[in-house]
């Protein structure tokens, strides 16, 4: 009834869920039994317990058993509303001394702290995909302190392991990473809800900042530039004054800024980038075309001169894109096998580079990779799909 832990809180509900589905259960095997034969049978014509059981199997079956596992989901993955929750992953052998806990917040989040954070990327992974909040990092001696925030989380925090970054050295919290690397620091991360503003994502920073004193920190001040200012003034002021949601492509090799679209949707539009190919760069931390970063963030290690135009920015995607083999998500490779020569056989990432290749049409080799022809293309080629397991 009092418990806080999400642990003890979700083993409960598993318990409540399974035990309300054996009753459930047992109300279907009677009205089962009741309706196997014309007339009556176990309820001796008792219709108004009939009607009783039918009613219960349908409230106990949706409110007591699925709703109680939709909520073990909630607390699965770590989207807990509750005030203080602390999930500790990684191997935590030191004791928790932050002293972010000394102070009420206003803002509610779930408290994540992952020890090793290198060899734990795929806890990080999994808890800041699509989420916002505030991340500390720290020495396991509570002496180094760097705090900062970010409205995608995951891919904030992997550009620190980046080598590109690491090596740039442009900030205090940069050079210690560099320096002692992520084996004896921990990586706290306050995750909020989705629906909070960055504003206020940034007064639970500010409050961290006030309660820690983090060292690591060259401005005590949440979102301020620090120093030295590798971005030029102009063109945070113009970062500044972006309304929606704007998307910032960097160099992947020294994360110089190029361009700033206005939003994912003029994204698309400009350079014809796959939906699903954002979301991975975006979220997963893929670098775009093997050439390019793309980010929700301001990324406070970037240098810019001036940025390039829309037409300088195509242009450069086209010369990139050109040398890069560009594979729709959804796509599958195909293996294209000629009759006479096994020589000029050739795997082709997906079904339109076959069909360029080829300059045949899309639906017809469809057909006779579906089997509904059986015979050769052309009366030369024979098509077959390349397994995962072979690519």
């Amino acid at each position: 009834m009092f418990s806080t832990n999400a642990k003890e809180i979700g083993t409960l509900y598993l318990v409540f869920a399974i035990f309300a589905g054996m009753i459930a259960t047992a109300f279907s095997i009677i009205i089962r039994l009741e309706l196997s034969a014309p007339g009556v049978q176990f309820l001796q014509g008792d219709h108004q317990l009939f009607n009783v059981i039918i009613t219960s199997h349908a409230l106990i079956m949706l409110f007591f058993m699925v709703n109680k596992l939709q909520m073990l989901k909630l607390f699965t993955v770590l989207r807990v509303k509750n005030y203080h929750t602390i999930v500790t992953v990684g191997n935590n052998n030191s004791n928790d001394n932050n002293s972010s806990e000394s102070f009420k917040s206003k803002q509610n989040y779930t408290k994540v702290i992952v020890t090793d954070p290198y060899c734990n990327r795929d806890i990080i992974a999994r808890v800041t995909t699509k989420q916002k909040g505030v991340y500390v990092w720290e020495s396991l001696d509570g002496k180094d302190l760097y705090v900062g925030h970010s409205i995608n989380l995951y891919n904030r925090i992997s550009s620190y392991f980046m080598p590109s970054i690491l090596k740039s050295k442009e900030r205090r919290v940069l050079r210690y990473l560099n320096k002692y690397g992520f084996t004896n620091i921990k990586l706290t991360i306050y995750i909020m809800d989705n629906s909070v503003k960055l504003e206020k994502v940034v007064e639970l920073e500010q409050s961290f900042i006030n309660s820690l004193k983090p060292n690591l920190n060259v401005d005590l001040v949440a979102s301020g530039s620090g120093y030295p200012e590798p971005m030029k003034r102009e063109i945070r002021e113009r970062l500044s004054k972006q309304r929606g949601t704007p998307v910032f492509m960097y160099d992947a090799k020294d994360f110089t800024l190029l361009y700033i679209y206005d939003s994912k949707t003029s994204m698309y539009s400009s350079i014809s980038i796959h939906h699903k190919t954002l979301e991975d760069c975006l979220y997963s931390g893929k670098i775009y075309l093997d050439a390019f970063f793309l980010s929700l963030d301001i990324i406070e290690e970037s240098t810019s001169t001036n940025l390039l135009t829309l037409d300088e920015i195509k242009t450069l995607v086209l010369k990139k894109r050109y040398i890069y083999l560009v594979k729709h998500p959804a796509s599958k490779s195909i293996l294209a096998e000629f009759k006479d020569d096994s020589s000029l056989n050739k795997k082709f990432s997906s079904l339109n580079s076959l069909a360029k290749e080829l300059k045949g049409d899309r639906q017809v080799i469809r057909e006779y990779l579906k089997g509904n022809k059986s015979c050769y293309y052309r009366g030369k080629w024979k098509f077959t799909y390349v397994s995962s397991e072979n690519k």
